[in-house]
């Protein structure tokens, strides 16, 4: 699964001291978008708190055979499109998903909370204190493991739905930059800046989420890019031009992979038994806000101790 966001933070950073293919400002503003997008990742980096929430949707399908709609060619689609990408067989497995959570963190300390709820129905918290993280189960059971546990056994599962504005730095250099102008969001007006990216970053997007790498492998991974027949991936960011803090990131995908290349088993199920093609739609959206004020974030109460991951989840 995709790490959610907020890997536009990252190419805030990348865009303010590289050179790319820009599309104009369309309306209003008044700042050049490489300013725009320097000083974002100056006061970006200075936070000492924030607030966020997000959503998620995405569907996962394996089949014989499969065409992509807005997905591929030589012209991308337009960055406020949504791509999808379509199964043209009957597909052999079809998973979907939808989600939503919110949480806070203090950039200071590495405090941080996490709360998801997964298909509207079942309900996962996490909370990081230093080295040790408390996991609680859709049963409400709270769980304290550390850090380097979960990392032995494969990687923190939710940990890839927190923000994350340190990956990705060259994003940026694999993108077509197109400049909104001022829009209006949740009544504020903000800069709108997109990106759609090439194969290439299309990597930089997969390979930095440590729990995909876990997952598939490595290995796995770079062959599944490199045998993309078709994709379509676009990076929204939505700026502030007072204090040029990030306020939204929305990410879109569609693709349409062959699993030929596959050379080593995927947790743990033989590449044999996968399907040929995979179609992936993702979508999601992240929005951040309660920048800098007071975060309180404290250890749950009779956490029960565990050196196993599989038991926060095995006991739900």
């Amino acid at each position: 699964m995709l790490s959610l966001l907020l890997l536009g933070m990252s190419l805030v950073f990348a865009l303010s001291a590289c050179q790319v293919s820009l599309t104009p400002v369309q309306q209003g503003s008044q700042l050049p978008v490489g300013q725009v997008l320097q000083k974002s990742s100056q006061a970006m980096q200075k936070l000492k708190s924030l607030a966020f929430s997000l959503t998620a949707s995405g569907t996962l399908q394996g089949t014989t055979q499969a065409t992509a709609s807005a997905a591929g060619g030589t012209t991308p689609a337009p960055a406020t499109a949504t791509p999808s990408a379509t199964a043209s067989a009957t597909p052999l497995i079809s998973l979907s998903f939808n989600l939503a959570g919110n949480g806070q963190q203090s950039l200071t300390d590495g405090r941080q909370a996490l709360h998801l709820t997964l298909n509207q129905t079942t309900s996962l918290a996490e909370i990081t204190i230093g080295q040790q993280v408390y996991l609680q189960n859709p049963n409400g059971q709270w769980y304290v493991i550390d850090a380097s546990r979960l990392e032995a056994a494969g990687g923190n599962l939710l940990a890839g739905w927190k923000p994350d504005t340190n990956a990705l730095l060259a994003l940026a250099l694999h993108s077509s930059i197109t400049d909104h102008g001022d829009e209006t969001l949740n009544g504020q007006s903000l800069r709108h800046i997109s990106a759609v990216l090439d194969r290439e970053g299309l990597r930089q997007l997969l390979t930095s989420n440590t729990q995909l790498s876990n997952l598939l492998g490595s290995q796995n991974l770079n062959s599944l890019i490199d045998h993309t027949r078709s994709f379509q991936a676009t990076l929204d960011l939505w700026i502030d031009e007072t204090q040029f803090y990030l306020h939204r990131v929305q990410l879109k995908l569609a693709m349409n992979a062959d699993t030929s290349g596959l050379q080593t088993p995927i947790a743990g199920v033989a590449t044999a038994l996968l399907p040929p093609t995979l179609v992936v739609n993702f979508n999601s959206s992240a929005d951040l806000s309660k920048f800098n004020q007071p975060v309180t974030i404290t250890a749950p109460a009779n956490a029960t101790p565990t050196d196993d991951p599989r038991a926060i989840f095995q006991s739900s």
